[in-house]
């Protein structure tokens, strides 16, 4: 083996900066009894006649356990050093490429990119973790993060560059894989067909896709870093939802309203839930169905059923009430001249009259419930307060209609609703609390119309949305087609109430009479 040749004997003169990569070949016996070659860094201070054979043996060591290939060239490209990681990495032994050129690591279409690597060297330049490809000596592409650093003799001239070549590979496959699935993600995310979007946890907007967009009507430049609340037409129900997410409750089909960049209203159903950090929210992930279509429909449907009902009533008032009346005329009369004639008949025919009579009141009934409510404005008024003494007058229970001032409705759906809902909330008070008095009561608050049926039964448990009963379902349902809401609590002096919240908007705008 040559023995380590000293470094440095031609000192440089004090006034040059001194270049601390200044190197000279030096081979010391590895670990395995091969010789290693090492370029020894001069620390400053450091005698560069003065090395150390402890120092070389330590830097052999580090090259020769590398797990980075570490091999060093001379300026015509000839392979003069190699450790063991290289051998792994490209395949070639030491005895198989040292004196060798070097561009047999080098595919052909990256020899351009090579030689202005090296040209940046010759520049005096450090290249540092360039991501390339390289090949092996079964011909197979190695993907490789390379440093190139100058080799400089004790004179400060260039004699040839190192190369620390790490294999990366697996980590370029990895890297390529949590790309693909990150382009994946971010592909369902714009593309999903349901509404996505992203809040901070103010509930400013920090993404959205294209189906939220599209329920906005409006480009993302106009939604992203503001507040979903401006584009929600309850301000205070949108605080509410953020309430229930920092009380780490998720929520699952809440029926909302949103409002289009034009203020059209869309009718959405909202699925979220948040991410934490030490207890605090850092994100949370709004999933939003736009269902203004189908409540649209919905609500036809029922407009056609109320409408079908009025028809129905209408028949049964017009059509069969008139003919069961000429019927209890007649059978009045009949009766009347059997009484005259003190025939045995007349109690029969009398009979027959107040049966008929029973009937009429029934079909009038009816006909009441098909189409409660009276045309005009105060209908809905009017249906209340006929539908507070029909209870009290059927069930034996003090009940009544209390509105302090007239609240007018012009639409005449939104009545309907109002009505059924208040129809349902006294039967359901009637058959579970067995009250003693129950109130109708109808108020108009600033920007809501509230209808509340209160009673002093048995007071019963807000019921969660799993155990709500039928009645309370379909109250919630038509409050929903007239975007309202429903709450059922308990009174502080006993008995239930329920309210009815309806936005005034919902009240101010008409709709055609059916």
């Amino acid at each position: 083996m040559r023995s380590a040749a000293k470094i440095g004997s031609n000192r440089r003169p004090p006034s040059r900066p001194r270049d601390l990569r200044q190197t000279g070949p030096n081979d010391v016996n590895s670990s395995r009894g091969q010789a290693v070659r090492v370029e020894a860094l001069i620390t400053p201070g450091f005698p560069e006649n003065k090395v150390s054979p402890n120092l070389l043996s330590q830097l052999a060591a580090i090259v020769e356990s590398s797990d980075d290939a570490i091999f060093s060239r001379t300026l015509d490209g000839t392979v003069t050093t190699w450790n063991p990681a290289a051998e792994r990495i490209f395949g070639y032994t030491p005895a198989e490429i040292i004196n060798r050129s070097g561009d047999v690591l080098v595919p052909p279409k990256y020899r351009d990119e090579f030689q202005e690597l090296i040209a940046r060297v010759c520049r005096g330049e450090v290249v540092r973790h360039f991501e390339t490809e390289r090949r092996g000596k079964d011909g197979e592409p190695v993907l490789v993060s390379l440093t190139f650093s100058p080799i400089r003799d004790t004179s400060h001239r260039l004699i040839g560059f190192s190369t620390i070549a790490r294999d990366i590979t697996e980590q370029r496959l990895v890297r390529r894989a949590l790309m693909r699935r990150e382009r994946e993600l971010e592909d369902l995310f714009e593309e999903a067909s349901v509404g996505l979007v992203v809040l901070g946890p103010n509930g400013e907007v920090l993404r959205a896709n294209r189906a939220f967009l599209n329920v906005l009507e409006c480009p993302a430049s106009e939604i992203v870093e503001r507040p979903l609340r401006t584009f929600h037409a309850d301000g205070a129900q949108f605080d509410e939802l953020l309430d229930r997410l920092a009380q780490h409750q998720t929520l699952h089909n809440v029926l909302t309203e949103l409002r289009t960049r034009k203020g059209r209203p869309k009718s959405v159903l909202v699925d979220a839930n948040a991410l934490r950090e030490n207890g605090a929210i850092v994100y949370s992930r709004w999933f939003v169905r736009d269902i203004s279509m189908r409540k649209q429909l919905e609500r036809e449907l029922l407009e056609i059923s109320e409408r079908e009902r009025r028809g129905f009533a209408q028949e049964l008032h017009d059509g069969l009430g008139q003919q069961l009346g000429g019927i209890a005329y007649l059978s009045n009369v009949l009766r009347e001249r059997l009484e005259k004639r003190q025939a045995s008949e007349a109690a029969e025919a009398k009979r027959i009259f107040m049966l008929v009579r029973n009937a009429i009141d029934q079909t009038r009934r009816v006909a009441r419930n098909l189409s409660p409510i009276p045309e005009g404005p105060d209908g809905l008024m009017m249906a209340l307060g006929e539908l507070a003494a029909q209870t009290a007058e059927v069930f034996q229970v003090r009940c009544r209609f209390d509105c302090r001032k007239s609240i007018l409705i012009e639409d005449s759906g939104l009545a309907a609703h109002l009505y059924r809902i208040a129809q349902e909330a006294v039967n359901n008070a009637l058959k579970h609390a067995q009250p003693r008095a129950v109130t109708i009561r109808l108020r108009r608050d600033r920007n809501r119309i509230l209808l509340a049926i209160l009673d002093n039964g048995r007071s019963i448990r807000a019921p969660s949305r799993k155990r709500e009963g039928l009645g309370l379902r379909i109250m919630n349902y038509r409050a929903g087609l007239v975007r309202g809401n429903v709450t059922v609590r308990p009174r502080k002096s006993g008995g239930t109430e329920v309210v009815c919240t309806v936005p005034l908007r919902s009240v101010e705008r008409p709709k055609a009479a059916h």
